[in-house]
């Protein structure tokens, strides 16, 4: 696998480093999953399955876990093993939380020069904000993603899913390889520093130069795409499809297949610009040609007159999708309890070294006694020491 005997320690919870240690996970590294006795806050978040979550199952497969109380008195020297060990130190902390545990960056270079340390946090590690709790919701607010999102009438909209951590994951993991192969020449980690107000205000892209050329702040417009037309969610029969005819010629291609031949010459619409002006009008041709007919046959005549178009599915047609399943983005793995249950399948699909489910997500300590004694070389004594005094 792509990323063999690369060693991570997660000290991470919620989504943002989980999400990135199971990234380098499914490619091959060795990551641990380190939580507190009693598992970290997200192990209570519903839906549960006994008393373990489905949201930190879905973000730990491909790891296994060990416990450690962070704030015991011998804690410290535990970790530092870990750090010895690790090539990749992952935590999200508050800023300057590390450093109060005795372990600032300075201080594991240390002892291990080449431990790459991924930081995510709300706020980054400086800066007036840096001490800020941040969320995705917050970074979606003041990233400016709220403000883009929703219709103009209504109150800005935050995203139906928790888009900027896992773009902050996304993130994190790019700066960990870059890191790893930096460190190829130089033989030196370093730290890799990310957040999630960042990861928003990236996602703007053309906004931030047109408003400094323009003066122009972009409206919030629903489904329907600021820079051409059609380009929309049109209600069908049974549900929705998303259309998107943006260019001259697949306009043309669309005005054919509806039976519209007379709109491709119409002064109106002819140019990009006219049909953003005139959206309205056109959103009202292709509501009435979609509303008498099934998602899957717009989807399939469309498809076939070569218009870019697909339904809107929800996670029980996701889960019945060919496609996906043909590509195995869905995926059923083993849960201690759960039994077998679908998770989201690998992303990057590479050719000659490709990732796979080693480990089906853990419980709460599930892999103690064999990651305390085989990766961290702990003696047995040593061990059942930490248990006794609920180091561990």
């Amino acid at each position: 696998m792509a990323l063999k005997n690369i060693k991570v320690v997660d000290l991470s919870r919620l989504i943002a480093g989980p999400y990135c240690g199971m990234l380098l996970a499914d490619m091959g590294a060795e990551v641990i999953k380190v939580e507190k006795p009693i598992g970290e806050d997200t192990r209570h978040v519903p839906p549960l399955v006994e008393s373990d979550s489905l949201y930190t199952s879905s973000l730990n497969r491909n790891k296994r876990a060990v416990t450690i109380d962070f704030r015991h008195e011998q804690a410290k020297p535990v970790l530092k093993r870990m750090f010895e060990w690790a090539d990749i130190i992952i935590e999200n902390f508050r800023p300057g939380t590390l450093e109060k545990m005795g372990f600032s960056p300075e201080y594991i270079h240390e002892f291990n020069p080449r431990a790459i340390i991924v930081r995510c946090s709300g706020f980054g590690q400086t800066g007036p904000y840096k001490s800020r709790p941040g969320f995705d919701p917050i970074a979606q607010a003041m990233g400016g993603i709220m403000s883009l999102t929703g219709k103009e009438e209504d109150p800005p909209l935050m995203c139906g899913t928790s888009v900027i951590d896992y773009t902050t994951g996304l993130n994190a993991a790019v700066g960990a390889l870059s890191a790893l192969h930096s460190r190829h020449d130089t033989d030196k980690g370093q730290v890799v520093d990310v957040s999630l107000y960042e990861s928003a205000v990236s996602m703007l892209l053309s906004a931030i130069p047109n408003y400094y050329i323009n003066k122009t702040l972009p409206e919030r417009t629903g489904n329907q795409d600021r820079y051409s037309a059609p380009a929309n969610t049109y209600k069908a029969k049974d549900g929705w499809v998303y259309i998107n005819a943006f260019s001259d010629k697949l306009w043309a291609v669309l005005c054919e297949s509806i039976g519209k031949e007379k709109l491709k010459s119409d002064a109106r619409f002819n140019t990009v610009s006219k049909r953003v002006d005139n959206v309205n009008e056109i959103n009202k041709i292709i509501d009435n040609w979609v509303k008498t007919r099934t998602k899957n046959d717009i989807v399939n005549y469309l498809t076939e007159k070569g218009v870019p178009c697909g339904p809107v599915q929800n996670v029980d047609e996701i889960l019945k999708d060919e496609h996906l399943l043909e590509r195995e983005q869905i995926i059923y793995v083993e849960h201690p309890t759960a039994g077998e249950i679908p998770l989201s399948g690998i992303n990057a699909k590479l050719s000659n070294t490709p990732g796979k489910i080693r480990y089906h997500p853990p419980l709460v300590g599930e892999h103690n006694k064999e990651v305390y004694l085989n990766e961290f070389s702990f003696t047995n004594e040593e061990y059942d020491i930490l248990l006794k005094n609920k180091v561990i």
